[in-house]
């Protein structure tokens, strides 16, 4: 049914987007969330290729329009979810080349 898809995706974007909120407990972002962000667009997407009308009902006009506005929230979220992820990147990356550099060390130190 396609309401209850569109309520399941809505209820889904709603958490993720309150995960990603800046202040929220556990608001560092994890590739599980862009995934789950992901998957719920492409899954309501396919819901509407597959012609879902929201002239049809007005429980699923309802819906609609809610994801629309978890849309543009999230829109407004990613300047900062990119910025994390930047930030994220180079931290990995420093840690890397200090992991490289102390193995180098620890084998010339075994010679």
């Amino acid at each position: 049914m396609p309401v209850q898809e569109l309520e399941n995706a809505n209820e889904n974007l709603r958490r993720l987007i309150e995960s990603l909120r800046p202040g929220h407990e556990s608001s560092e972002i994890k590739a599980q969330h862009m995934a789950s962000v992901l998957g719920e667009v492409l899954r309501v997407g396919d819901l509407l290729r597959s012609g879902v009308s929201s002239s049809a009902d007005r429980r699923i006009a309802d819906q609609l329009e809610r994801y629309r506005d978890y849309l543009e929230e999230l829109r407004a979220l990613l300047p900062r979810v990119h910025a994390q992820l930047l930030t994220e990147r180079t931290r990995l990356q420093a840690e890397r080349v200090h992991l490289e550099a102390a193995a180098s060390w620890a084998q010339a130190a075994g010679r």
